[in-house]
């Protein structure tokens, strides 16, 4: 993956996620022939990287959604480390997101009217906190050093998304929700922002949730867990081409 010598994980700070029963229907039990998700029991261990692989319509996105709260299940639970997501009200999962969680997402997402470091900062001003000297470290540490006043328009894909995961992780998130990170990048800069992610998920421990079609990108997890038609049909540890 990338030859550079990483440093050891750190005391793990990620919460761990916990499926329960879960069942989501987007046109309902009367008008759909199965649910959109059904997930009876999944656990993914704090500070783990579990990766979603299926194809297109198999579910990935909309379980994504449901851990982060921006979907509630009809049923079930989330649990993510010792909050039930879906049982607070969106007031509570909003506020909860904006401390816990970061997302990365395959189009990048970046506000094109805001710069870099705005762009970064967004999550901390959501949070009511200020730390510029964190900036500028966090942008050091994603190959950004020195563009915190460019605009996204001026950047690569591949610039773009590193500032996308420098916003994710900026507060610190205990869960980090990818969907497809690669899937608007080249296959070498895509290779390069992962093996950044995995640089930094070493450091700073958060668990991670990722989707993706690449077997390649999937071998930077831990675990494969494999979906169609909204289940889990295989959970598998992660190979390489060297085990």
């Amino acid at each position: 993956m990338t030859g550079e010598k990483l440093s050891a994980c750190p005391e793990v700070s990620g919460f761990s996620i916990r499926l329960e029963d879960v069942e989501k229907w987007y046109g309902g039990k009367v008008r759909e022939e199965r649910p959109a998700v059904h997930i009876p029991s999944l656990s993914i261990r704090g500070g783990e990287w579990a990766v979603l692989m299926g194809d297109s319509g198999s579910g990935k996105s909309t379980l994504l959604n449901l851990v982060g709260g921006v979907d509630l299940p009809d049923s079930g639970k989330i649990l993510l480390g010792d909050n039930t997501i879906n049982l607070i009200d969106e007031r509570e999962r909003t506020l909860f997101r904006r401390k816990h969680m970061g997302f990365v997402f395959q189009f990048f997402n970046l506000f094109p009217t805001l710069s870099v470091r705005e762009n970064v900062l967004l999550p901390l001003g959501l949070l009511g906190r200020r730390d510029p000297d964190a900036i500028g470290r966090l942008l050091e540490e994603v190959g950004l050093s020195g563009m915190g006043n460019r605009y996204p328009s001026e950047l690569s894909g591949g610039e773009q998304q590193r500032v996308a995961l420098a916003r994710a992780l900026v507060h610190r998130p205990q869960i980090i929700l990818a969907d497809e990170p690669t899937g608007s990048l080249d296959h070498r800069t895509g290779m390069v922002v992962l093996g950044l992610l995995q640089r930094l998920h070493r450091e700073y421990g958060p668990t991670i949730l990722m989707s993706t079609h690449s077997e390649e990108a999937a071998r930077f997890g831990e675990r494969v867990l494999h979906i169609r038609d909204g289940e889990i049909m295989k959970v598998a540890p992660v190979t390489t081409p060297d085990a």
